[in-house]
């Protein structure tokens, strides 16, 4: 079967849902290739900051990390909770009985941005959830509307026969078939690319732990 050809001999309905459903199965290939760099790029450098940053066993130390503080989530969170370690520090509540209780600023803090960076991660996810979501009814749409063509044309000719229905029918099913094409990638790019988006934010939410007990080691240290 040649989807060109039906393409070109459908009707013109069935022609505008295919070019959308077309512009959707490019959007998503788009998406998941944009996505899967930007994800390898956030794992490399990522990377390079664990590597340095597990080096390092004071607060102090962690301003030597210099741009590998900006070029990746994880340098971004610890570069936060240390802004909060030195806010808190230098505004003498250091001999606050609940500087424990303070110290849960830290913590905070990072999370905020932890959970902006995983905002940034998903973008253009939503759109390939909805891509799922309507390439199938798009397709459908573009049946139920053929072999409504079709079935009108079989009163307008006064006949059933099978050579009456059967060309409408098979070019109205083609739609579906569109549609499926378009839908079941994108369920994959999307459930691969959110997975990796989860696996990011559970590391993310270890690291946090981890380095919030150092940050509030520092800070009761300073009392």
């Amino acid at each position: 079967m040649n989807i060109f050809r039906v393409f070109l001999e459908s009707g013109f309905a069935a022609q505008i849902i295919m070019l959308i459903l077309v512009f959707f199965s490019i959007w998503s290939w788009a998406i998941f290739f944009k996505k899967l760099y930007d994800l390898s790029l956030i794992k490399r450098r990522s990377q390079a900051f664990l590597s340095t940053y597990h080096f390092y066993r004071t607060v102090k130390d962690y301003d030597n990390l210099g741009r590998l503080l900006d070029d990746n989530p994880y340098g971004r969170v610890l570069k936060k909770g240390i802004a909060e370690f030195k806010g808190l520090k230098t505004s003498n509540l250091a001999t606050n009985p609940k500087i424990l209780e303070m110290a849960e600023n830290i913590k905070m803090a990072m999370e905020q941005i932890k959970i902006e960076e995983i905002e940034n991660l998903e973008t253009a996810l939503p759109s390939l959830s909805t891509i799922v979501t309507a390439g199938p009814f798009l397709g459908l749409l573009g049946t139920v509307w053929g072999i409504m063509e079709a079935f009108l044309d079989v009163r307008a000719r006064g006949s059933a026969h099978i050579t009456v229905v059967a060309p409408g029918i098979s070019d109205a099913l083609i739609t579906t078939v569109y549609g499926l094409l378009v839908a079941l990638p994108a369920l994959f790019f999307n459930n691969y690319l959110r997975t990796r988006v989860n696996n990011i934010e559970t590391d993310l939410d270890k690291f946090i732990t981890e380095a919030f007990i150092k940050l509030r080691r520092g800070l009761i240290e300073t009392e």
